[in-house]
């Protein structure tokens, strides 16, 4: 069930915040927006979205409209007006990737200062809502005392948090449920895979079902471990030479996620669409180890991954 503040109480329980924790959540209602706004706008191109994906990450996979930014000044301000002139609190700032054109505008005029249909406009406003009932959910377990440690009293050692629940224990800021869960289904995988890890098997001729099923099960096994860990492992169906150059060049335009990658060459028809029935692109894995093989050699760094379903690079400095 979700925590719903009253706006006063809202602003009241932020502002007894210390600075670090405040900033924290302003930056995460900022970053869930923009994140809400680029995941509606993909799936509505028909774009397939990963879990916990990044709008930083997603705005790669759009061509027009993008959340610039998002302002609360806390009060109605004549320095944040709608495009009509109304003085607002709550400012929403979008431009257009390939005009440059830049438009202001409260929650009140957003479909008719953006043109977007009634049903994504709706969509994105209930995006924004789930966003502000994190907020709450948040300052709730600050005002309460939330502690982590009862909610996760045993770790496995070699475990290490994924990057976004890292920042929040830097800032001192609790976690939300959707986060507890997936980290105890992390937990749970990393156990597992411990125990048991899988070998992968050569393809032979013939046996094209069997081969895609183990590309299938390493989706979801083997790439929850870190890529120096498989120095002599082969995917059966190695990533095209043609794809290979595209891929690194997304990394170092600044996409991290795998998943993104694989996105972005499936729609500028750089690689096939073909999915499996869970909706990842069938070039994930191969796409994961040309990653890795460019971990192994040094070119990019392995930052993690959030989730079973992706997995995040950097370029190696």
């Amino acid at each position: 069930m979700a925590i719903i503040l009253e706006k006063e109480k809202r602003d009241e329980w932020l502002k007894k915040l210390p600075p670090e924790q405040r900033d924290f959540l302003q930056h995460h209602v900022k970053r869930g927006k923009k994140t809400v706004f680029a995941n509606v706008l993909a799936m509505d191109k028909g774009i397939v979205i990963p879990p916990e994906a990044d709008g930083e990450e997603l705005e790669h996979l759009l061509d027009e409209w993008v959340l610039e930014d998002y302002i609360d000044n806390g009060f109605v301000n004549r320095d944040t007006p709608c495009e009509c002139g109304r003085p607002l609190r709550y400012q929403y700032i979008v431009k257009h990737k390939t005009t440059k054109e830049t438009r202001r505008f409260g929650m009140t005029h957003f479909e008719e200062h953006t043109g977007f249909p009634a049903e994504i406009v709706r969509k994105i406003k209930h995006g924004f809502q789930t966003i502000e009932y994190e907020l709450d959910e948040l300052l709730y377990k600050l005002h309460h005392g939330w502690d982590w440690q009862k909610e996760l009293p045993l770790l496995p050692e070699g475990y290490a948090f994924p990057d976004d629940i890292q920042r929040h224990f830097d800032a001192k800021v609790p976690l939300l449920n959707r986060q507890l869960k997936r980290m105890k289904q992390q937990i749970s995988s990393f156990l597992d895979d411990r125990r048991s890890l899988p070998r992968p098997q050569k393809a032979v001729a013939g046996q094209r079902d069997d081969a895609e099923a183990i590309a299938e099960q390493l989706e979801t096994t083997l790439f929850n471990e870190d890529p120096l860990s498989f120095r002599g492992t082969v995917h059966p169906y190695p990533l095209a030479a043609e794809w290979q150059q595209a891929a690194l060049s997304y990394i170092n335009e600044g996409v991290t996620s795998a998943r993104i990658v694989c996105e972005l060459l499936i729609k500028n028809e750089q690689a096939p669409a073909a999915r499996y029935a869970s909706q990842c692109p069938k070039i994930y894995v191969p796409v994961c180890f040309f990653l890795d093989s460019l971990v192994r050699a040094g070119a990019l760094t392995y930052t993690g991954s959030r989730n079973v379903a992706d997995r995040y690079y950097k370029p190696h400095k």
